[in-house]
């Protein structure tokens, strides 16, 4: 219970601690009467919220060109899904110009490493398929001088788009192309539809899609279902990709089907306490689906007195550090927060369990944790270092794991150490990035965000 970490942050001498339930304010009472009036210790009231990004333009970096502008629809298939770590094996890509397939573009890539076992059962490419192909040293500049003057369009554009921009900027290539998602679009245009993957949006248009999760066959039924969306956008007298985006504005039922991140929201003072309520209620009023979901948008109208953290890895911004995203984006990500977190390394260990994640020992757990601190300084960040509060003492995580196999997670017996720790411990779990830049995101930074804050 709230009461009972506050009694124990006091007889341990500290003098705030912020309150951050998962998409609520039901502690915030108890929470206040856990403190004597005239006392001195001060309640950050704050929620750690689910996050929609329904702030995406439908087409990114366009230039006003027309609906029948040359596209170029194509699929990539890797090794994995981080672009610093993994590698390209496959690109294809089709050529669409006025509605039609002109030309197409397949090759396998040699990625210079065996082919992990999950993406050759995934993808039904082997090593023997690519031992024999070109580089992406040798591709790449082929696949862009092919989609020269073209809008790149894909399904989930961000993660190929991330992989080829990736791989340009460490052969100095120039790429700077304007990206049309067909996810994105299939939201506007299907909203009937509750998940936008390529085979049920392919089988909603009644696409053929054999050998799936091949690139050129998945960019061929890509290329199809972007047509028909053409002719759609058509029928609403939208003719060029400047009106396409002032369709991006998006309704509840879209937010309510759109993947969610962690934030962690705290009120500075009475106006963002009112401010986090009205969050609070129109998240479970108006957007909830499985969990109280709050839009950038709303957040950015009713930012006033509110201090904004990047939560934990299943926020935006440490979600985007894993998928590898261009240091442009990473920086745009980091830019909307007013503080950014890191936390202990066992917190973040399921993540060594887990066979598919790019991220395979302690010291790749740090680099994540050295990237949150170094995107800190360079976007002039406060870094802090926290707990992650889940229960009060190490030997009460049973609870939780009750609650996490009631709710079907495998591994709900391999809890993490989420428990309120002392500043010392704290200090313990950093000191490998030097004492005085672990004081610095355990003590300092925190009692610059509590200053922050009204009693």
């Amino acid at each position: 219970e709230v009461k009972d970490i506050i009694k124990r942050a006091k007889q341990w001498g500290m003098d705030a601690i912020a309150v951050t339930d998962h998409g609520c304010v039901q502690a915030f009472p108890d929470a206040n009467h856990a403190v004597d009036k005239g006392e001195n210790f001060k309640i950050l009231y704050g929620v750690e919220g689910y996050l929609v990004d329904d702030m995406k333009e439908l087409a990114e970096n366009e230039k006003g060109q027309t609906l029948d502008h040359t596209c170029v629809v194509f699929d990539i298939e890797t090794t994995g899904f981080s672009t610093i770590k993994n590698h390209i094996i496959e690109i294809g890509a089709v050529r669409v110009t006025d509605g039609k397939i002109v030309d197409k573009f397949s090759t396998f890539v040699n990625p210079a490493v065996p082919i992990p076992y999950d993406i050759e059962q995934l993808t039904s490419i082997n090593d023997g398929m690519v031992i024999s192909a070109p580089t992406i040293e040798e591709v790449l500049p082929e696949f862009l001088a092919f989609c020269e003057g073209a809008v790149m369009v894909a399904h989930n554009a961000s993660f190929d788009i991330s992989f080829i921009k990736e791989n340009a900027r460490r052969q100095g290539l120039t790429f700077q192309p304007t990206v049309l998602d067909t996810v994105s679009l299939a939201r506007v245009l299907l909203p009937n539809l509750n998940r936008f993957k390529l085979d049920t949006v392919a089988k909603e248009l009644k696409i053929s899609l054999e050998n799936h999760h091949r690139a050129v066959d998945d960019a061929g039924a890509t290329a199809e279902i972007f047509v028909k969306f053409i002719e759609m956008l058509k029928a609403r007298d939208i003719e060029n990709l400047t009106q396409l985006n002032e369709l991006s504005k998006m309704t509840p039922e879209m937010i309510r089907k759109m993947p969610t991140y962690h934030i962690i929201i705290l009120a500075k003072n009475d106006v963002g306490r009112i401010n986090l309520y009205r969050l609070i209620s129109q998240s479970n009023l108006t957007y909830f689906a499985k969990r109280p979901r709050i839009p950038k948008s709303l957040l950015a109208s009713h930012r006033e007195g509110l201090i904004l953290g990047s939560a934990c890895e299943a926020g935006e911004l440490f979600q985007a550090i894993l998928r590898g995203v261009p240091e442009e984006e990473l920086g745009k990500i980091a830019n909307f927060y007013d503080y950014l977190e890191v936390q202990p390394l066992g917190n973040n260990a399921f993540m060594l369990r887990d066979e598919k994640s790019s991220v395979n020992t302690w010291e790749d757990l740090q680099d994540l944790n050295r990237k949150v601190i170094e995107l800190g300084e360079q976007w002039n960040k406060l870094v802090c270092a926290t707990c992650d509060v889940h229960f009060l003492d190490p030997e009460d995580e049973v609870y939780r794991r009750i609650i996490m196999a009631s709710k079907g997670f495998k591994d709900a017996d391999d809890q993490a150490p989420l428990y309120l720790r002392t500043t010392a411990a704290m200090l313990g779990d950093f000191e490998s990035l030097g004492s005085d830049k672990a004081e610095e995101i355990v003590i300092t930074k925190h009692r610059q965000v509590s200053a922050m804050c009204e009693r």
